[in-house]
């Protein structure tokens, strides 16, 4: 059973999938800043939060596979990391490819199997971190709204980045898809909850992804870029994040 905080954030999760469109506020003045804000939100958790975790996340994973006969445990955790950082990395470069194929080609749209496999490998990750926030509802309300708000502005990101690249594919059926994937995850995490170890590892790879759709999605390209808000949500959420650790 999760708790009603946990709920809520998986709730809003889900929703800012399916009201992306509307929350993002194409026609609404400034929009560029809300968008930068937020960037600097999610930077602020991964070196405030994400990265500590990760260290928390590589203690607990030597601690219960101390007695078992596993190859190179100090580098499970963190070797994760960086498979998820170069899985999705990996994603964002063959969308590239694709982009420039469909310049060549005088296309105006992605084929069906890149814009599902972007879209799917964002559903997976969806559910990785909607499954992961049920772990989360033991350290309280506080922890879990940062968490949720942090992955709520990253979300939010991610849809505006996903409808910018696909259009319409996007809009009419994948952020269904990624709002499903965010409830399942949030089902899966409350019927069971992995071993220590399983959710170590996961926790490391789901922290590679964000780390890199961070710095590649949400950070401004080019110049649409707002320094000042971007800085803005960086300092105001580490003071935050800082404050409840403390």
């Amino acid at each position: 059973m999760t708790s009603p905080s946990v709920t809520v954030a998986v709730l809003a999760l889900a929703l800012g999938y399916v009201l992306g469109g509307w929350l993002r506020v194409e026609h609404v003045r400034h929009r560029r800043r809300w968008l930068s804000l937020g960037a600097g939100v999610s930077v602020a958790y991964v070196f405030i939060q994400l990265l500590p975790e990760l260290r928390e996340a590589h203690g607990k994973f030597l601690t219960a596979t101390a007695h078992r006969n596993l190859p190179f445990p100090e580098h499970r955790v963190m070797g994760a990391a960086l498979a998820g950082f170069v899985l999705y990395y990996g994603l964002e470069n063959l969308v590239d490819w694709s982009r420039r194929s469909m310049r060549e080609k005088g296309l105006t749209q992605h084929s069906k199997q890149v814009v599902w496999l972007h879209v799917g490998g964002f559903a997976a990750y969806s559910l990785l971190v909607s499954y992961l926030l049920v772990d989360w509802q033991d350290r309280g309300t506080g922890a879990v709204a940062l968490y949720g708000t942090a992955m709520f502005l990253h979300f939010l990101g991610i849809d505006h980045s996903l409808r910018r690249e696909h259009g319409s594919a996007y809009d009419n059926e994948g952020r269904w898809a990624l709002a499903g994937s965010v409830l399942l995850g949030w089902v899966m995490g409350s019927v069971e909850m992995l071993s220590v170890e399983v959710l170590a590892t996961l926790q490391g790879l789901i922290s590679g992804g964000v780390i890199i759709n961070s710095m590649v999605m949400e950070l401004p390209k080019e110049k649409e870029g707002r320094f000042a808000p971007f800085c803005l949500g960086a300092f105001v959420y580490s003071i935050l994040l800082i404050l409840a650790q403390a």
